[in-house]
């Protein structure tokens, strides 16, 4: 006859506690699906660089979300579609960011083809990130919400509590002072349009 001890208990068992806040049941399901989680984030991102962060941000979601599974079905399936739906979401979230850079470098080009070119665009990163640094805090501020966040000039006024005039003729001192940072003896940065 099987004991209770020796027997496994099945996520169906595991997923009411863990909806009932029971964190050792969440824990014991994270570490029964850690490996398949992290397998499904590996091909859903194409490399296995960034598919922990991945992993861990599907369980963190699974957790807010546990109390939405249907009762009776399996977990792994429901697992791989927020494991999938983080993938997206990051590789969205680096394609924006280096989007980003692009732009503030003045590189408008669609894709990265080469590891030269990513190593190209990691120092103009650190060079713009230099740069930014010297620059004032209400400089950074507007050229971040500008480049980094992407506010519209109105919503950029809304944030600074300013006229959109006012934001125009800001962002405009910012990005000159940023050309005159980059065009400083110590940039190496090639240049390009900052508009």
């Amino acid at each position: 006859m099987e004991r209770p001890r020796d027997r496994e208990v099945s996520d169906g068992e595991l997923i009411p506690g863990a909806r009932a806040g029971d964190v050792n049941a969440f824990a014991t399901l994270v570490q029964r699906h850690q490996d398949f989680a992290l397998r499904v984030a590996t091909v859903a991102l194409g490399t296995s660089q960034g598919a922990d962060d991945v992993a861990q941000e599907a369980f963190v979601r699974l957790f807010r979300t546990i109390g939405r599974f249907r009762d009776g079905a399996a977990l792994e399936p429901w697992l791989a579609r927020i494991v999938t739906n983080v993938a997206r979401n990051h590789q969205r979230g680096e394609r924006r960011v280096a989007s980003r850079w692009m732009r503030l470098a003045g590189q408008r080009t669609e894709q990265a083809a080469s590891a030269d070119h990513r190593l190209d665009v990691e120092a103009e990163r650190t060079v713009v990130s230099s740069a930014l640094a010297q620059l004032s805090t209400e400089d950074r501020l507007i050229l971040t919400y500008r480049w980094y966040v992407e506010m519209s000039e109105a919503e950029m006024a809304d944030a600074l509590g300013c006229a959109r005039g006012t934001v125009k003729s800001r962002l405009s001192r910012a990005m000159a002072r940023l050309r005159a940072q980059l065009d400083a003896p110590n940039a190496d940065l090639p240049r390009g349009e900052f508009t």
